[in-house]
């Protein structure tokens, strides 16, 4: 604990906890305050646990949209990675920061997703084999999946 703050025995408590679900995997703010309010701690002991483990960059909402946008945009669309952040409390704000880093990148994580999609619903055949209503399903399947109609239209022109 930090020696500046005299902490009450209910705030280490609700430290440790933090530090206990943070050790079995990364989370949002919001995330582990609804943890920890689950465990019936008082607001203020809730805080000063969050404010303990941000001040070390044990929570980082950033660096969680970061990472993971960056494991699951190969097989998720921008649409629904934007949505599970949002569920997942991460604001409008760091979302539109985590892409930054994407956009500004040569290759199309979206277009390579959709691809890989496509490629195993397909199972060996390639796009040119398949007849109108064949690809109109396969682009019906990718737009309810939340991937852009001109991305899907350029991977089956």
């Amino acid at each position: 604990m930090q020696e500046s703050h005299s902490y009450s025995d209910e705030s280490k408590k609700a430290v440790k906890k933090a530090m206990d679900l943070l050790l079995r995997g990364d989370r949002t703010e919001a995330e582990l305050r609804d943890r920890l309010n689950g465990y019936d701690f008082e607001p203020a002991a809730v805080d000063e646990a969050i404010g303990y483990v941000k001040s070390f960059g044990y929570i980082d909402d950033l660096r969680y949209a970061k990472t993971y946008i960056d494991y699951h945009r190969v097989r998720r669309s921008r649409k629904e990675l934007k949505h599970r952040l949002r569920d997942k409390g991460v604001s409008d704000e760091i979302i539109s920061e985590a892409f930054l880093e994407y956009d500004e990148a040569d290759d199309d994580p979206e277009l390579a997703s959709m691809q890989q999609l496509i490629a195993k619903r397909l199972k060996g055949r390639q796009i040119s084999e398949l007849d109108y209503n064949e690809k109109a399903k396969h682009m019906r399947y990718l737009a309810g999946r939340g991937y852009p109609s001109d991305k899907i239209r350029r991977l089956f022109s």
